[in-house]
């Protein structure tokens, strides 16, 4: 807000020049402890009669009070000591662009860079000597790299940063600056409404506020349970403003990048990373709160940052540290609902170390959000979606699978989720029931909170769902994770992805059904044959390929049981080889009317079956959604170095009655039939007749 600070400026992230505005929003001013409190009280004071007060924050971090003076009031309502103090604070910068809305994100030039060089270089000691810098920490927040600050206080680390990072001995130097950003959760008055559920969900947990969560219902999340619940193998780093042990969810080892220590326990009021914990992973069917949506999957707080007000503050340093340090604790996926204010180098840095190192090079599955300001743009990070495999920006949908907007059918018209062409996927954002911080820290007063929102809580289902793909099938690298989240989403809107909903709404049933490989629909029906009216059972057996790889069937059997489980009957079918379910094909394998031998007779009968198969599977050799992609390319090459898979799955079911006239049907298929046919083989005992045909 100063003459001095009025100038245009920029910075280099990601090895491109980031504009940068001098904020006429915020004002910083650096303070001690009792001369912050006596701003804070005195701004308080001074601006009870204004219709829009400012908003004072202390950074404690940093020594440093800031005020946001809202749009159109005067900077006279500032105390009288804060005005006589303004242009001696550190600058305070805006990023300008579109999707940043003015006075949302502040980026303080704090005195702090991280300068990195080249390898090699000998020329470290004397650079840093020239621009009068010192070191506060080494290799840091990655290897190499050196924490620094300047050492007179009317330097400008901006500026210092720009010209050390267009010099050849500087691989890069880039500002550490202190950022203060919106937490991206619009969060609603607490009502007590319920939102209606019209499911009827085939697994039902007894957690008692699963009634309010329409979101897991939307997003098929009780169909796909029956398939996981998720692995306690498989970690969410919840990258945030931290978390401590709660009753509704399991814990593996967090970090508090803040303080570089193991508890990262958040301030009292700190409750944000919770409520996202408990989207993701919270634990079902124990009678307690909600169910997430991963809920056998652990939880890794991973604290970056600390509120202030309705924002929290942090440095582009702790934030990098902390993404690096859940990959090194061996997190299977990286939730983060945060962002804004600008890209950094040190960030993106962590994020592309999670690709290459995460989960023993395969690579951690991240998730970000787009942002709440409702407008085209998406923030960063979550607008790294099309340079990093892996990645996904992930925006909030409604009730009525709309794009939250401020005119959206919910009626939360203070927020709407930012679109773009990074948009990748949407979630459920709006009213969705939560954990708290245990008893009265958080959101509420008690270990719930049932109307988070914002695509803070969308982001979550969707590291959610990356954790449960990742249940199914650990072995499964980032972007195969990725490739079959936008293969099965729902689409909505324009035919085709599109920048308000990406590829579609999450659908988690067919996402687990796409990451086991193969799967199946088998339809039952029991039927009454002879003078005596034998029980037999009628099967049509469809086999399908719903996923990323090329597989083959290489055998089957379809056993009848009796009421001890001895075998009464089978069939059996073995390829030599056995036919080929090309990747999203529509490929499939049907076996109709296979007849089995059951259990007594019209007046008393009861069945039991059970069907095993084996079948090879080819992976891609490289991602179907290449970088950026708008649509699934052809596949490449098949990685044959997988290997051979011979798996066998076993499903039983059985109704028993006494003189029953109809006869039920049991379909253990969560996909509808009627996608395009494919080999069939139908075998008839009652009149020994077998058919093939090929399509």
């Amino acid at each position: 807000m100063s003459e001095t600070n009025q100038t245009t400026a920029y910075y280099y992230a990601d090895g491109q020049r980031i504009p940068l505005q001098a904020s006429s929003h915020f004002m910083a001013v650096r303070a001690t402890g009792e001369q912050a409190a006596a701003m804070v009280a005195q701004s308080t004071a001074g601006v009870a009669d204004l219709r829009d007060p400012v908003e004072t924050m202390h950074l404690e971090d940093q020594g440093i009070v800031l005020f946001k003076v809202p749009d159109g009031a005067a900077p006279l309502a500032l105390p009288a000591k804060v005005q006589a103090a303004e242009g001696n604070g550190p600058a305070v910068y805006e990023v300008a662009e579109a999707h940043e809305q003015p006075g949302t994100s502040a980026l303080i030039d704090h005195g702090e860079l991280i300068v990195k060089f080249e390898s090699g270089s000998d020329a470290a000691v004397k650079l840093l000597a020239k621009y009068h810098l010192h070191t506060l920490q080494e290799d840091y927040p990655e290897p190499g790299a050196q924490l620094v600050r300047t050492e007179r206080e009317q330097d400008s680390a901006v500026a210092v940063a720009n010209a050390m990072h267009e010099l050849e001995a500087v691989e890069y130097a880039v500002p550490n600056f202190v950022r203060v950003t919106p937490r991206l959760a619009a969060q609603a008055q607490e009502t007590g409404e319920e939102v209606e559920d019209a499911s009827t969900p085939a697994y039902t947990p007894n957690d008692p506020l699963l009634s309010l969560q329409w979101g897991i219902s939307k997003i098929r999340c009780p169909e796909a349970w029956d398939i996981s619940r998720g692995s306690s193998g498989i970690s969410i780093a919840v990258i945030d403003e931290g978390g401590n042990a709660h009753e509704d969810y399991a814990l593996a080892p967090g970090w508090d990048a803040r303080f570089n220590d193991s508890d990262p326990t958040p301030n009292p009021s700190d409750g944000h990373g919770v409520a996202c914990a408990g989207i993701a992973a919270a634990t079902a069917n124990n009678g307690k709160g909600v169910a997430g949506v991963a809920p056998n999957c652990r939880v890794r707080h991973i604290r970056i940052a600390y509120g202030v007000g309705q924002s929290w503050s942090t440095t582009d340093a702790i934030i990098a540290a902390g993404v690096r340090k859940a990959v090194d604790l061996g997190a299977d996926v990286l939730s983060n609902s945060w962002g804004g204010g600008g890209a950094s180098t040190v960030v993106t840095n962590a994020f592309r170390y999670g690709q290459t190192n995460g989960r023993g090079g395969r690579g951690t599955p991240i998730a970000a959000a787009t942002g709440n300001s409702d407008v085209l743009g998406v923030i960063y990070p979550a607008n790294l979606s099309p340079s990093i495999r892996g990645f996904m920006a992930v925006g909030a949908s409604n009730q009525w699978d709309q794009r939250k907007s401020k005119t959206s059918l919910d009626g939360e018209n203070w927020w709407g989720s930012n679109y773009g062409p990074q948009v990748d996927v949407v979630a459920p954002g709006v009213k969705i029931p939560t954990t708290d911080i245990m008893g009265a820290g958080g959101y509420t007063s008690g270990n719930y909170v049932n109307t988070f929102n914002g695509t803070s809580s969308a982001t979550p289902h969707v590291a959610g769902l990356m954790a449960l793909i990742l249940s199914v099938d650990p072995s499964l690298r980032s972007w195969e994770v990725e490739d079959i989240i936008k293969l099965t989403a729902r689409d909505l809107g324009s035919a085709g992805r599109d920048q308000h909903f990406g590829f579609g709404r999450i659908d988690v049933r067919h996402a687990l059904e796409a990451a086991a490989k193969i799967w199946y629909s088998i339809q039952v029906t029991p039927v009454f044959l002879g003078t005596g009216g034998d029980t037999y059972i009628r099967a049509t057996i469809r086999m399908y390929n719903p996923g990323i790889n090329t597989i083959r069937l290489n055998g089957l059997t379809f056993r009848s049981h009796g009421t001890n489980g001895t075998v009464i009957d089978q069939f059996g079918f073995t390829g030599n080889p056995g036919p080929v379910m090309l990747a999203r094909s529509g490929n499939d394998v049907r076996f109709t009317n296979v007849l089995l031998k059951a259990n007594g007779n019209r007046s008393s009968w009861s069945y039991s079956w059970s069907a095993n198969w084996g079948y090879t599977f080819w992976r891609p050799g490289a991602p179907l959604f290449p970088l950026g992609a708008e649509q699934p390319v052809v596949a490449g090459p098949l990685d044959e170095s997988q290997g051979t898979s011979d798996n066998s799955q076993t499903v039983t079911g059985e109704d028993r009655g006494t003189s029953q006239t109809t006869e039920p049907v049991v379909d253990t298929n969560g996909m509808p039939n009627g996608q395009v046919e494919g080999d069939h083989i139908s075998v008839n005992r009652a009149d020994k007749s077998i058919t093939i045909v090929l399509r």
